[in-house]
């Protein structure tokens, strides 16, 4: 298949003018058995000519046509066999529709389609259900719609030296100045001869260079990822720039395209030897192809989303993804990335956006101009919000895959068979590189600075000049970790957007969207109660948005004495006042510290039997711990633990071997510290299963 890595499809056309039908039909069927469309359709072509009544070859080169994308063909004979043998091919009509839709023929296709509609219940082809009907029509019924409002964008498409006659792929920037592709290095049609696999061209990565506003390619890439007869694509490459994904592909035992994905390490300049993922990923069953990297918002952790037909899945092609776990160096079985994003048809060539948190993905199953268009969504993982269509012209009626940002953001590549490529048998055959450029691109950040707060010198209601003076004489936080979460407008959830930890200059920095609210939180336990509202409203230019100074109280994981929370001698029931006393301390610090676990101890002196102390701190520190669940708090956030006498934080006695009743006293304690958070304790579902 054209869109995972498919055999070559780029041999001359045949002659067959000597042909007899029976050849014909004989050679056409040998060449559709071993995948090649365009040999197949060079046979089957003068056959059903010569044989215009044999209505499964008809209809197979009706077929072959939609395969090799040449709609207009597609069109016609998908209409002749509905109109010679309607009754057995009824899902003709539908195929004549899309190929209708493909070629941006939305009122008529709609039509079809409606025809169709009638009909559905008698079709039995697994490819088409009600659902991706469904959605075929109303993407007829929004294509004008899109193409009416187009988005600012400018679409180049790339030159003869990355474009060849063949199908490019894979896009991805390495850099502002340099692009990474896939490409069949051919410069014309050709023939070769199937007994001798040895000389058929594969695909291999080659970089492309930008010199000026002209970009070079045709450099084959490193040698340690390129194999020779060996189809390679489908680069991507980790956050730190030191891991590269990609995708081998071959014939199967079955003479199918099945494709595994692999990984390099960097080390200094060079790719180490790459390493084939593991079973759980690379189903030998299945193929597994088009890596995209993106990192769980909770953990940091690498995860790959990927494209497989394995089963479990929603259609034929779905967007799976993998979790890497580095301290056992392993990857997660793979989870499918759910119903809002995989459809009854395909989804394909995915990129995970992780400035954004946006995952960006080609789907013909959801509604949209024609073949595969670009849809984006806000999400993670199975957690996904509102993927949508990224709009006309970036999308067109024709196959947009390999939607890529570049460093800069203000551009990006894809690939698309729309006409105006280079191509060697029809218009619209072969995907071609194309550049979009924003034309109203703008870039909105914020930048500010944390400092740790004590309360006996902020105070509220400071003016600029005693912040100034006061922030004169504090060091900034340095290490401070800040999380920044958009606000969804329709459900008012926050979805996760990014994470900075601030240097030595207290400084935090973030890339925003337009027209969006964000909040901004402290991330980690020593830091509570402080967020910070964000919003792009209104701003349609580039702009910094200074924010004032955060001040952060800030906790450790010390313990700290619960000051009058007492109990009567050898009880541990609380008391009034120190139920009142918890009220006004720990239960308010968690009450605004939502996300922190405690541990609450209990102490006794030394007087008594070790075990008998032992049990009495123990049930006053679970007193206590029942005491804030019965307020509101979770108990997973809390753990009591009874010490006994084992902690004295001052002497039994003293040094003469007398009573020492302070020291005593001091150490019959409640005491709290905090342990952690529940998001370092509740990790991802995935995360945790890889454990």
């Amino acid at each position: 298949m054209v869109l995972i890595l498919s055999p070559v499809a780029g041999q001359g056309k045949v002659d067959t003018r000597n042909f007899s039908a029976k050849q014909l039909k004989n050679f056409g069927k040998a060449a559709d058995r071993v995948g090649d469309v365009y040999s197949a359709i060079d046979f089957l072509e003068p056959y059903c000519k010569l044989r215009p009544n044999d209505d499964v070859l008809n209809y197979r080169l009706a077929q072959l046509y939609f395969a090799s994308r040449d709609y207009q063909k597609a069109e016609k004979q998908f209409a002749k066999v509905y109109k010679e043998w309607g009754k057995d091919y009824p899902q003709a009509l539908y195929y004549q529709a899309e190929s209708m839709k493909s070629q941006g023929k939305y009122a008529e296709a709609k039509e079809v389609f409606s025809k169709f509609q009638r009909k559905l219940k008698s079709v039995k082809d697994p490819n088409i259900t009600s659902s991706l009907l469904k959605d075929e029509m109303t993407g007829c019924d929004i294509a004008q719609t899109l193409i009416d409002n187009p988005l600012k964008v400018a679409m180049e498409h790339l030159n003869s030296s990355i474009n060849g006659m063949h199908i490019e792929l894979s896009p991805v920037a390495l850099s502002d100045s340099l692009l990474l592709y896939s490409s069949l290095k051919i410069d014309t049609s050709f023939y070769f001869n199937r007994d001798d696999t040895t000389h058929i061209p594969v695909r291999q990565f080659y970089t492309a260079k930008r010199e000026g506003a002209d970009w070079t390619g045709g450099k084959l890439y490193d040698a340690t990822i390129n194999i020779p007869g060996v189809e390679t694509g489908n680069g991507a490459f980790s956050r730190d720039g030191n891991r590269l994904y990609f995708t081998r592909c071959g014939k199967d035992w079955e003479g199918k395209m099945r494709c595994d994905i692999y990984v390099s390490q960097r080390a200094g300049k060079k790719w180490q030897e790459p390493i084939k993922l593991n079973a759980l990923v690379n189903d030998p069953n299945y193929t597994a192809t088009q890596p995209s990297v993106g990192y769980t918002s909770k953990s940091n952790l690498e995860v790959v989303y990927f494209v497989s037909n394995r089963p479990g899945g929603h259609g034929g092609l779905d967007i799976w993804y993998t979790i890497y776990n580095p301290r056992k160096k392993e990857y997660s079985a793979p989870r499918n990335a759910g119903s809002k994003i995989n459809t009854a048809g395909d989804e394909i060539t995915p990129f995970y956006d992780h400035i954004t948190r946006t995952l960006y993905f080609s789907s013909n199953g959801h509604a949209g101009l024609g073949g595969f268009d670009i849809f984006k969504a806000m999400g993670e993982l199975r957690k996904w919000y509102d993927p949508r269509n990224i709009g006309y012209p970036v999308n067109s009626s024709y196959d947009d895959l390999y939607f890529t940002i570049s460093k800069n953001r203000e551009n990006g590549f894809l690939a698309s068979n729309r006409p105006g490529g280079n191509s060697f048998r029809n218009p619209t055959c072969c995907d071609d590189i194309y550049l979009y450029r924003w034309t109203d691109f703008i870039r909105i950040t914020v930048t500010g600075a944390v400092y740790p707060a004590e309360s006996s010198k902020l105070k509220k209601n400071m003016d600029q000049s005693q912040l100034l003076a006061l922030i004169n004489t504090v060091k900034p936080l340095n290490k401070a970790v800040l999380s920044l979460y958009m606000i969804d407008k329709e459900s008012k959830e926050k979805i996760f957007i990014d994470r900075d930890t601030t240097p030595a200059s207290g400084v935090y920095f973030f890339d925003l969207m337009p027209d969006r609210e964000y909040k901004l939180e402290m991330e980690g336990f020593q830091y509570f109660n402080e967020q910070v509202n964000i919003s792009t409203s209104g701003i349609d230019f580039s702009y910094n948005i200074e924010m004032p100074p955060i001040w952060v109280s800030i906790l450790n994981d010390k313990p700290i004495v619960l000051k009058n929370v007492y109990y009567e001698f050898d009880k541990s029931e609380l008391s009034a006042l120190a139920k009142q006393a918890i009220d006004t301390t720990l239960l308010e610090l968690m009450d605004k510290a939502t996300d922190i676990i405690v541990e609450v101890s209990a102490h006794t002196d030394s007087i008594g039997n070790f075990e008998y102390n032992k049990k009495l701190s123990q049930d006053r520190a679970d007193n206590v711990v029942k005491y804030l669940v019965s307020k509101g708090i979770s108990n997973k956030r809390l753990m009591g633990k009874g010490y006994g006498a084992e902690k004295p934080v001052a002497p039994n006695y003293k040094p003469d071997g007398s009573d020492y009743p302070e020291g005593r006293e001091k150490n019959r304690r409640t005491e709290f510290r905090v342990i952690g958070t529940l998001s370092s304790k509740t990790e991802d579902v995935d995360i945790e299963e890889t454990q």
